[in-house]
Order: structure tokens, then C-alpha cells, then sequence
């Protein structure tokens, strides 16, 4: 007699799967085999696979299934009642006891089901002779407003029992619009799932993607996307250093109008050329306007000539500003950016501020 199984695993994950072959390796069916569905022992392997075939419920019709998984049973034993199967002799074949299995099980529900309906019928109570005949005046009366032959009936009230079929044809330019539009590609994100060696699905980190373990952090991507601690570290550091670059972004754009609303920084616009005055001066520049001083020993004197060192080279307007302060005022020039309102630091602008005050505009 062939042996009968039960799948009572899977049931929080619409049944177990089933592979084609005895191979772990092997493909997978698309659909489970449903947690509660009977099957026929065909093949026991060594290694505690199943071969069966389908017997009653939702499946594929025969396939390999595992029974025992880490110590938890996925399918049962089935024990058959004597009862319920006449005795058959040694020629039946296993496919005439399983259906006669199937139809003592048939039988026991038809009869079931017969004894609710008889109980039904007993309960419901038959409409008498008056109400027959309400309800017979009643279609009579209908049948007369739907034609229009009853005077107190007004169709224009009910506007849903006009035809406005030709109203609302849709047009045939729009049908072949539609017809012609390409269908817009899927926007869904991949599942990031594996099925390891037992069969049995795991979730990926959706950044390194390897197997997530015990624990783990929800991803960017929502609900049932999964990271490790590790990576979620990597992800908020990235974040909070993008935040960091929109925000020195942001100053960086908030100095530049400042300094072009106040007209505040240097440029190399503005600096004063040398050429003009080392004309002045006798002194022949070179071709990047460069000059130095040089000390004449001999006769104590300083006199200006040109330079390719750009360590020794000075610009000639300034040096003549300082020594015009140095020369008027006794000291040197100061240039510096002052609160307008020391009180109030944080808010207040910044004004130019020149000593002497003559230096304005030079």
C-alpha cells in the first residue's frame, strides 16, 4: 500500500517548495506546494527527499520535496482508517486506493454538506398566499412605469434608465492612440533574495549584497529591503557627507554675493600695474612687469631695476603709498573690516575702515 503524506510546513509562507529533481541544484517550480495538501509516496531518498505525486490540494502535480528541515518536520505521515477503504486484491494498483481515499472523503463531506441544506430548508418558512400575490401586483405595477403607460411615472427623474450608449462611444482616434502606445517598462525594484542550500529563501543586503543575518537595518529602497550594520554606517557617513557638501556649497555662494554686493576681496584687476611708473623711474621692466629695489652700496642709495624672482619683486604704487603714510602720518597703513554695530556681532554688516583716511579709493 502506497504511503500518504501531509504537508504541514510553509504554512507562513503559502506552502514548501518543490524542485524537478532529487538535486538541490535542480530548478524550482514557480508555484509551492500548499500546507495542508495530501501526496502519494513514489521515491524516498537517501537523503530524506520525497518524490510524490498529488493527491488532493493546491501544487505542482509531482515533484521533490524535503520532509525533515533542521529538525522540523514539513511533511507527516497520513494514516489511513481500514474503515473508510474496502479491502482491495494483491493486483490493485496504488492510483485505486488513493481514489478510493479521495472518494470516501467526498462521500463524508457531500453528506455533510446534504445535512446542513436539509436543515436550511427546514428552517425557511415559505411565503403564504397573500404574499404571492403582493409580490405578483408589485411586477405587475413595474412592468407598467418601465413602458411609460402608468401618467404618474416621470423618466426625465431618472436619467440612468436612458440609453446614452451612443453618447458615450469613445472615439476612434483614441482607441488607436491607445492601441499604439508602447507600455511604460516597470519601475519595480528587484528582489534582492537568494535561496540558499536548503532550499529556502534569504534576504541580501541591498548594498554588499550578501546574506543579511539575524539582525539588520531597514534600507533606503522601504519596506523589506534589509542592510547590514556595517553598510548602514557606510550609508549614513555618505549622507552626512553630501550634507556637508550642500551646505559648504550653500556658504560658498552666500560669500560670493556678499563680496560682489559689498565689493569686498581681492582681484587681480585691481591691483595697480608697474610699468607706468618704473618708466617714471628710468627702469625697464620685464615682459611680467616685474621690479625690485637694489641698495648701491657705494653711495648709499636705493634705486629700482627689473627682476624675474618673484620673491624679490615689489609693487611699486603700493611701496609708494606706504612711504607717503610713513612720511605725512608716521606710521604705517591700516586697512581693516569693523562691525557697524560692535553690540550686535552676529547680525550686524561690516564697514571699510582706512587709516589714514585719505587711503579711500587709492
Amino acid at each position: 500500500m502506497a504511503m500518504i503524506w501531509e504537508v504541514v510546513g510553509g504554512a507562513d509562507r503559502g506552502g514548501i517548495i518543490v524542485r524537478e529533481g532529487s538535486d538541490l541544484g535542480s530548478s524550482i517550480f514557480s508555484s509551492r506546494l500548499a500546507t495542508g495538501a495530501k501526496v502519494k509516496e513514489v521515491e524516498m531518498a537517501a537523503d530524506g527527499r520525497l518524490c510524490y505525486e498529488l493527491v488532493s490540494g493546491t501544487g505542482p502535480a509531482s515533484g521533490w520535496v524535503t520532509v525533515n528541515l533542521k529538525g522540523k518536520d514539513l511533511l507527516v505521515k497520513v494514516e489511513v482508517k481500514e474503515a473508510e477503504v474496502e479491502p482491495k486484491s494483491e493486483a490493485s494498483t496504488d492510483a485505486e486506493q488513493v481514489e478510493q481515499i479521495e472518494q470516501v472523503v467526498s462521500e463524508s463531506n457531500e453528506s455533510e454538506s446534504s445535512k446542513e441544506v436539509s436543515s436550511d430548508e427546514k428552517n425557511e418558512k415559505k411565503p403564504s398566499g397573500e404574499e404571492k400575490e403582493a409580490f405578483k401586483q408589485y411586477l405587475e405595477k413595474f412592468g407598467e412605469n418601465r413602458s411609460g403607460g402608468n401618467p404618474g411615472y416621470n423618466r426625465k427623474s431618472f436619467p440612468w434608465a436612458v440609453n446614452h450608449a451612443a453618447k458615450r462611444a469613445t472615439p476612434k482616434e483614441a482607441i488607436e492612440a491607445a492601441l499604439a502606445a508602447k507600455p511604460q517598462p516597470s519601475t519595480r525594484r528587484p528582489a534582492h533574495n537568494a535561496v540558499d542550500s536548503d532550499g529556502e529563501e534569504v534576504p541580501l543586503c541591498t548594498r554588499c549584497l550578501m546574506p543579511v543575518g539575524e539582525f539588520a537595518y531597514e534600507g533606503r529602497q522601504g519596506r523589506g529591503s534589509c542592510v547590514h550594520a556595517e553598510c548602514m554606517a557606510q550609508i549614513l557617513v555618505e549622507d552626512a557627507q553630501r550634507q556637508e557638501d550642500r551646505r559648504a556649497g550653500w556658504e560658498n555662494e552666500k560669500k560670493l554675493r556678499s563680496r560682489k554686493e559689498y565689493d569686498i576681496g581681492w582681484r587681480m584687476d585691481s591691483v595697480p600695474k608697474n610699468g607706468p611708473l618704473a618708466a617714471r623711474l628710468g627702469c625697464e621692466t620685464t615682459s611680467r612687469g616685474m621690479c625690485c629695489l637694489v641698495l648701491d652700496e657705494a653711495s648709499r642709495t636705493v634705486k629700482v631695476a627689473p627682476t624675474s624672482e618673484p620673491a624679490a619683486a615689489v609693487n611699486l604704487e603700493y611701496l609708494l603709498l606706504a612711504l607717503k603714510v610713513r612720511k605725512t602720518a608716521s606710521r604705517e597703513p591700516l586697512f581693516s573690516l569693523d562691525p557697524v554695530d560692535p553690540q550686535n556681532l552676529e547680525k550686524t554688516p561690516q564697514k571699510k575702515v582706512y587709516e589714514p583716511s585719505w587711503l579711500a579709493g587709492t
